[in-house]
């Protein structure tokens, strides 16, 4: 790492940490002023996410809501990634399939949120439908964009050669696709856990979003700040893992631009 690199994330470090500490005092000046009920402080706030982390059955409900998120999650990716090739493999499924996914997508969550209620009752089930119907268009919607970015000419070659349809998606689109892929993920992602809090507020009667509802119902409102800051660091975590695995691909994707610049 260059001498410049450092003292470049020596500042960024120093301007983040500033920012911070800022926030803090102004937080606890505001509380000061205010009820607890209204907003608490930033001392009360920590004691509760404190007691948080030292209690056993947090740790239960939040593999509740793990499991939601990951069920939902991996449906979504399944039913996004079949939508978004189907979608860019051809024009006629194109014009069946593209009015309906980007119909979903337009759709407010609340209402899939009603009818999921309706249909499934106050279980996980409303959850995971949830998190499945309002993120799979996205997924699927970026896998779309992407096909844009293929060579055509090497699926026409591959025409010529008779090359298996199976071979030419796993040796020429797949890979063509895969920065779209990791990154509609990772977009897909931080949906996924704004829509499952969302869902384990409004229906479930376990998890991180029941554990909100709790916390609203006794008017324990730093038990809602510390459950948000427990609900940001973990999608933060999940995204900050998926844009790591999604680096090497930006690294070669930057090699094979300056390789074509330079010809």
């Amino acid at each position: 790492m260059s001498g410049e690199s450092k003292k470049q994330r020596v500042r960024t470090f120093s301007r983040n940490t500033a920012l911070v500490l800022a926030a803090l005092a102004l937080w606890h000046s505001a509380s000061l002023y205010q009820s607890p009920v209204i907003l608490p402080g930033p001392w009360s706030t920590l004691r509760s996410l404190a007691d948080f982390l030292r209690d056993g059955s947090f740790y239960r409900e939040l593999a509740a809501s793990l499991y939601r998120l990951l069920c939902g999650i991996g449906l979504s990716t399944l039913i996004g990634l079949l939508f978004g090739l189907l979608m860019g493999v051809s024009r006629t499924l194109e014009s069946l399939l593209k009015p309906l996914v980007y119909g979903l997508q337009n759709i407010p969550p609340i209402i899939y949120m009603t009818l999921a209620m309706i249909w499934f009752g106050l279980n996980s089930r409303a959850t995971i439908f949830i998190i499945t119907i309002v993120s799979f268009p996205v997924f699927a919607v970026s896998i779309h964009e992407g096909f844009s970015e293929i060579d055509h000419r090497l699926i026409e070659m591959a025409g010529v050669f008779q090359f298996p349809r199976r071979k030419v998606l796993g040796t020429i689109i797949l890979p063509s696709l895969s920065g779209y892929i990791k990154s509609g993920f990772i977009i897909m992602l931080g949906f996924s856990w704004k829509l499952l809090i969302m869902g384990e507020v409004l229906s479930a009667g376990t998890g991180i979003g029941a554990q909100l509802t709790d916390a609203r119902m006794n008017l324990q409102t730093e038990k809602v700040f510390s459950l948000g800051i427990i609900i940001m660091v973990l999608c933060s975590l999940s995204q900050k893992t998926a844009e790591l695995l999604n680096k090497p691909e930006r690294r070669k994707k930057q090699r094979r631009q300056n390789a074509h610049q330079s010809q």
